[in-house]
């Protein structure tokens, strides 16, 4: 049983002009709680009367005793609460104890503070106090940590590291944190239980995921993020596919399709990185409403008749990061560039998908419906367009021995085979659902022996298998969220006589043995991938996974364990849009599709480094 930190029981807590707590009943466990609410909702009152900076007007409040020798709990206010004209160094020795687990020295280098040690708060950055503020409540090895929106000035692209090295040393000392936040993705990422509030009134206290999936109203729904809250009888008006456990549907579980014969019509459409806007009218009964969605393979024009689906619940798919370790290790990256893509007419297209040919070349497919080939220096040197793309354009690439490019052509239901010059050498496949046939393909990879396999989804989610001749040979896999099945199979790479295939929306890896014998998911559980998107094979014979939902690059061994992870959702640097597709050459240079930023980021790993100095050096061919 979990043990309980603190019980209220009808707490209040008077303010100016109205109370600041009213009625608060809730008991908050071991473990890591966080509180949510918008800005005035009593999140910083409540964690005052945690740590007795206030007493209660009425009600009562226990408390669990911390184990002998620890300090009980240690309070990270909202400002920060750093001592002025004390340097970053001696906020730290002046909580730590006497046997402590780790140096001043060692918490520096963990949050980057060395540099600054000798300052005092006066002259910190807001990013820099707050580092300084989580590094001290971490060197007090308290027994609780109780901090008011800790990291929240940091950089994003640095936040992630920081928050697994605080959660890390929550586990290891067997301590507890209760967080304020007003970031839904934080809570997710890193909560087990939340504490929802509104208007000085506590409105949901339990598990994180019943509030992200089955919250009791709409209101208390959008604490954790945007939602569409959808009745029985407006699933039935609009037609929509699928099966909602509650009323709360997240957009992340809303799909939408062109289909000539959809139940609705696209009024309007507004693109917004990891979720899309769409006003859509209802064609039975002409009603007009606002649907929150995944992002789509093609724009929305308005008139396009398009259907919903609601996507199967699966945890793993919605909480990418709530055990302690599972951000892992930062991937050390020694630079980064970032490549455009040449403009088509007045439009700036992006890239979704990547592949490394013959002496490192990166052939891009775009959505322009054009496939761009690079050299091994990333200067654009050749571009053809796809044979049609009106419908729609390509999502998935592989370069076989011989020199040809193949392409899955998504909307096309087909496979199309190039020369290096771009020349249509052959083609194969069909709409349709039988062998050989496909709905939507996304992904195609080769074996040694030129046998070809191409995943496709469209509620056919499958891989199939083809001979050199393109030969039908086999199909595995089915739609769904059990043992073999996927939601969008959408990346697929063979090593050593496997098929190792990406399963965005249940976020996970399937393993199948060539022959199509289902071995059983990548043993990723501690790792936590959100919509991975594509998978590429580095010549360390590691699995690189790009993460549409996290916005990052997560590097696996085999059997699953992290190696390094880089990259969040923004546009900065070591920042990522809804990537969609990666590669991964000789030397191992990363190559990301970072599709909602239109561009492609080429990273060199620190480990790499020495490789791509010596053959810019011409010492390797």
């Amino acid at each position: 049983m979990t043990a309980r930190l603190w019980t209220f029981d009808r707490v209040n807590l008077a303010g100016r002009p109205t109370p600041r707590l009213v009625d608060a009943s809730l008991s908050i466990a071991t473990g890591v709680t966080a509180i949510v609410g918008p800005s005035g909702a009593g999140k910083t009152s409540l964690l005052n009367l945690l740590v007795g900076y206030e007493q209660s007007a009425s009600g009562r409040i226990d408390r669990a005793e911390a184990p002998t020798g620890r300090l009980a709990y240690f309070w990270g206010p909202q400002d920060d609460g750093l001592w002025p004209g004390v340097s970053v160094r001696r906020h730290l020795e002046l909580v730590q104890p006497s046997q402590a687990h780790e140096t001043v020295e060692e918490l520096l280098e963990a949050f980057d503070l060395r540099s600054i040690a000798d300052a005092t708060p006066e002259r910190l950055s807001r990013g820099e106090a707050s580092r300084v503020a989580v590094a001290r409540a971490i060197a007090s090895e308290a027994h609780v940590l109780v901090l008011d929106e800790p990291l929240s000035h940091v950089d994003p692209a640095r936040r992630t590291g920081y928050w697994a090295r605080l959660l890390n040393s929550i586990r290891d000392r067997a301590s507890s944190l209760v967080f304020a936040s007003h970031e839904p993705t934080d809570v997710l990422r890193y909560a087990e239980h939340v504490i929802g509030m509104r208007e000085a009134r506590v409105v949901f206290a339990g598990d994180v995921r019943t509030l992200y999936a089955m919250p009791p109203d709409v209101e208390t729904a959008s604490l954790l993020g945007p939602t569409n809250w959808l009745t029985v009888s407006e699933c039935e008006s609009w037609r929509i596919e699928g099966r909602a456990e509650s009323s709360c549907v997240r957009p992340e579980r809303l799909q939408l399709e062109t289909t000539a014969d959809g139940p609705a019509s696209v009024v309007a459409s507004r693109a917004g990185g990891a979720v899309e806007e769409s006003e859509l009218r209802c064609e039975a009964t002409g009603e007009v409403r606002r649907f929150l969605h995944r992002p789509t393979c093609e724009r929305l024009v308005p008139g396009a008749r398009v259907r919903l689906t609601v996507l199967a619940l699966l945890a793993t798919a919605l909480f990418s990061g709530c055990d302690a370790g599972a951000d892992g290790p930062l991937l050390e990256i020694a630079s980064e560039r970032r490549i455009s893509l040449p403009v088509k007419g007045a439009d700036l297209p992006g890239p979704r998908a990547v592949a490394v040919g013959h002496h490192d070349e990166k052939i891009v497919l775009d959505n322009a419906g054009r496939v761009l080939v690079y050299d091994s220096g990333g200067t654009l040197t050749r571009q053809w367009d796809m044979p049609e793309s009106s419908v729609g354009n390509p999502e998935g690439v592989c370069v076989l021995a011989d020199g040809r490019v193949c392409v899955a052509d998504t909307h096309y239901h087909r496979v199309v085979f190039f020369d290096p010059e771009g020349n249509v050498t052959g083609m194969f496949g069909e709409l349709g659902r039988e062998p050989g046939q496909f709905i939507y393909p996304v992904a195609v990879t080769v074996d040694p022996s030129g046998n070809l396999y191409v995943a496709e989804y469209g509620e056919n989610d499958r891989i199939q298998k083809f001979g050199p001749d393109n030969g039908f040979l086999q199909a595995f896999g089915s739609f769904g969220t059990g043992e073999g099945q996927f939601q969008r199979p959408s990346g697929i790479v063979w090593l050593d006589g496997k098929i190792y295939a990406v399963d965005a929306f249940n976020s996970r890896v399937h393993v199948f043995k060539d022959s199509g014998d289902y071995e059983g998911l990548l043993d990723t559980k501690d790792v936590g991938l959100h919509y991975p998107y594509d998978l590429a094979l580095g010549p360390d014979r590691r699995l690189y996974v790009v993460e549409y939902g996290a916005g990052r690059v997560t590097v696996l061994t085999t059997d699953g364990d992290v190696v390094g992870r880089v990259g969040s959702t923004g546009s900065g640097q070591a920042q990522f849009a809804t990537p969609w597709g990666l590669a991964v050459d000789s030397i191992g240079r990363i190559w990301v599709a970072d599709t909602g930023n239109r561009r492609i980021v080429e990273l060199v790993p620190k480990e790499a480094e020495g490789l791509q100095s010596l053959r810019l050096a011409g010492g390797t061919s």
